[in-house]
């Protein structure tokens, strides 16, 4: 009897310590370190430097509020120097060598020739990230800021004129299209099998207003790419129209309506999320790693990144990585083994996830997840440099109840039991 009394007050101690969301791990294995999850974000900003956005003196206030909060990444890089061939980078592993009217944003040339253009590459590749993530049975979707419709584009004929959708407050609005959107900043329009196929692109392909929805109906999906209209993403200063002033100062602003809630989700749900920006400023022509022409350095510019979510160790990396590896680290997480184009030769980004997350060593080759690396010096800024407010989310408090309740139960702790969400069809 005195057993049972000590084991039931036991229990109702270790009942009242809340349970980590992360306590259950997504059912398929780690991958060359890097975590396997249930949702991947990424979301991208326009057109700024290293130095402007990362510093107690950038107008990203909020943004620089949340380096606390996850894992900074400041030797990120574009691959090229205009908006399509860092977002084809993004998702296919190509360089915009390899498609050539990508380094102009297909300026001159009508949607359907672009498109053409680069599926052809893609198709050489391997396809796109979508075509991997729809073979391994998940689910995908790009929110479109600046939309109403889904699968809002230019005409897409042969014989149409240069593609005028390319926001600046100048884009066609007869279509779904607000004046601020631009279709080079819509990446998956450019893969043939998407926007030949009505069904499929409307599906996938939505307004930015539906994330809202598909966070309350609990319905995200495995990868999610999001991209702000040419006001809300940075990249017009001042906004069209004087909407508002632009640049960084206007991307803050989004970024301070959209990620609380975003945040949360991903945090609760086993949920990773990547911010950067497609390229530096235009005199920076530094870059790194493979994701360059012919799988060489890149020349987009030091831009920075700043990963957060359930996985995601607070801290900094020196590392270098780009975009190629941003889409090398995607597959791992969603359980891809196959990498398109110059992500095959890249290096997925590690270092910066928890040890508490439950990561399968023996899947990996029997490696385990990297500590965090110190404090930057010496260049690179780091967070400690910023000068904000440590605002980091909750403790492991939930954790150490879950493995608590383990040991009292005499079982070893529960690990694996979800299925990975599918997310909207």
């Amino acid at each position: 009897m005195r057993t049972r009394a000590v084991l039931a007050a036991a229990f109702a101690a270790v009942a009242t310590i809340p349970l980590a969301p992360t306590a259950t791990a997504a059912t398929s294995p780690s991958l060359e370190g890097v975590p396997a999850v249930q949702h991947v974000v990424v979301l991208v900003l326009e057109n700024e430097s290293f130095a402007t956005t990362w510093s107690a003196a950038s107008p990203a206030k909020y943004l620089n509020g949340l380096v606390a909060q996850g894992a900074f990444v400041p030797n990120y890089y574009g691959t090229g120097h205009v908006s399509l061939d860092n977002y084809i980078a993004m998702t296919s592993g190509l360089a915009g060598a390899q498609i050539a009217p990508t380094y102009s944003d297909c300026l001159g040339i009508n949607l359907y020739t672009c498109s053409q253009d680069v599926s052809a590459a893609a198709t050489v590749s391997g396809g796109s990230i979508a075509d991997q993530i729809e073979s391994a049975g998940l689910s995908w979707r790009q929110y479109a800021d600046g939309t109403t419709q889904p699968c809002v584009h230019a005409d897409y004929s042969q014989t149409a004129s240069p593609d005028p959708f390319q926001g600046n407050g100048a884009t066609p609005t007869n279509t779904g299209a607000g004046p601020d959107y631009a279709d080079r900043h819509v990446p998956f329009l450019y893969y043939s099998n998407i926007i030949d196929d009505p069904s499929r692109c409307r599906a996938r392909l939505r307004p930015f207003t539906d994330l809202s929805g598909d966070l309350a109906a609990d319905r995200l999906p495995s990868y999610s790419f999001i991209t702000p209209d040419t006001c809300n993403d940075g990249h017009d200063a001042p906004c069209s129209g004087n909407k508002g002033p632009g640049g960084l100062s206007s991307a803050d602003a989004f970024l301070q309506r959209t990620l609380p809630t975003l945040l949360a989700y991903l945090r609760a749900h086993d949920g990773v999320m990547f911010i950067t920006f497609d390229e530096g400023g235009s005199s920076d022509t530094s870059g790194c790693c493979t994701g360059g022409p012919g799988g060489v350095s890149g020349f987009g510019g030091q831009v920075g990144m700043l990963v957060l979510g359930a996985p995601v160790a607070n801290g900094s990396t020196q590392t270098k990585y780009d975009h190629a590896s941003l889409l090398r680290t995607t597959e791992d997480m969603l359980g891809i083994s196959t990498h398109l184009g110059n992500a095959a030769s890249a290096t997925p980004i590690t270092g910066i996830w928890s040890a508490a997350h439950p990561l399968d060593a023996a899947s990996s080759g029997g490696s385990s997840p990297a500590s965090p690396s110190p404090t930057p010096s010496g260049g690179a800024v780091a967070p400690a440099a910023i000068g904000l407010p440590d605002t980091s989310g909750p403790g492991s408090a939930g954790v150490l109840g879950a493995a608590a309740l383990a040991l009292l139960l005499g079982v070893p702790a529960a690990r694996g039991l979800r299925r990975r969400r599918t997310g909207p069809a």
